[in-house]
């Protein structure tokens, strides 16, 4: 069978884990426990993801001509990603992930030079987007892209998936170019000004809610359904979302039903958890049908 291609766009740069006992108080200077580094961004995450979970993955992105750009191509590179990279004038990305000793993580992201990802840049992977099967994207670029490239892909017939986060747009206008729709509860709130319980769907999209350890909402025009997270010992949270957008975007045309689909991420997502950083964390397609298949048995 001929493998599913996704194109994604999203930020690439270069991510500093440490570990810490608990967060910081107000004015608190803390010891971390360990270091690690390693690339990372939203779309980079969702687009390695894809790719150890079985589809063709055509990722665009802009970085800086500097250290941290090259070495975030070579590990996608070496991974057999499909790289569509712009360089620019800035410094590549930066991530500091501080996680705490529940697994919990604290973000904070300097978009750096992937901030500068412009329309020329997205015109010239037009082409590769249309002979794909699906678009995933999230917030992690300029409004202008992330719209246009939207409205490209829904025109051409190519299946979007939209993870809106971080919650930094107001997306109504977008939402009618979207297949699936994957926000987490509080983005899911702000989208639709509603609690969930409260959210109805009237017309084709696939909303998809995370809700963390709770596991996540699916709602569409006929049904709506929770999903409980896998009982699992979480270490590190970070990426977990991306993998869990990603394998629902590798699932979703290989499949024969969406309820076997969130069964498989939410599986993944879980599988992802339970080892610490996100590269090497992230499972693959054998791991994944091999813990569905023994639940399933």
């Amino acid at each position: 069978m001929e493998k599913i291609k996704i194109a994604i766009i999203g930020l690439t740069g270069q991510s500093i884990f440490m570990n810490i006992d608990y967060f910081h108080k107000d004015g608190e200077t803390k010891q971390a426990n360990s270091l690690y580094i390693e690339p990372g961004g939203k779309g980079y995450n969702q687009a390695i993801a894809c790719k150890k979970l079985g589809t063709d993955v055509y990722y665009l992105t802009a970085v800086g001509n500097d250290e941290y750009g090259k070495s975030c191509k070579k590990v996608m590179d070496d991974l057999g990603i499909n790289t569509y990279y712009s360089y620019k004038e800035e410094n590549t990305a930066v991530a500091t992930i501080i996680t705490n000793n529940n697994g919990d993580n604290q973000v904070t992201v300097y978009k750096g030079a992937s901030n500068l990802l412009d329309l020329n840049d997205l015109n010239n992977f037009k082409s590769i987007i249309k002979q794909c099967d699906i678009l995933l994207v999230q917030n992690e670029m300029p409004y202008d892209i992330l719209k246009e490239a939207i409205e490209f892909a829904y025109n051409n017939n190519v299946y979007v998936i939209y993870n809106p986060a971080p919650a930094i747009y107001d997306i109504k206008d977008l939402i009618k170019y979207v297949h699936i729709l994957i926000p987490n509860e509080s983005e899911a709130n702000t989208i639709y000004n509603k609690k969930i319980d409260d959210i109805t769907i009237t017309d084709d999209l696939k909303l998809i809610i995370t809700l963390g350890s709770k596991g996540c909402l699916y709602i569409d025009k006929n049904n709506k359904k929770y999903y409980e997270a896998l009982n699992v010992n979480a270490i590190d949270t970070t990426g977990a979302g991306d993998v869990f957008c990603a394998a629902i975007s590798s699932f979703i045309k290989q499949e024969e039903n969406m309820d076997k689909v969130i069964k498989l991420a939410t599986i993944s997502s879980a599988l992802h958890v339970q080892k610490k950083y996100v590269i090497d964390a992230t499972p693959t397609i054998e791991e994944v049908y091999d813990v569905y298949n023994k639940k399933e048995a």
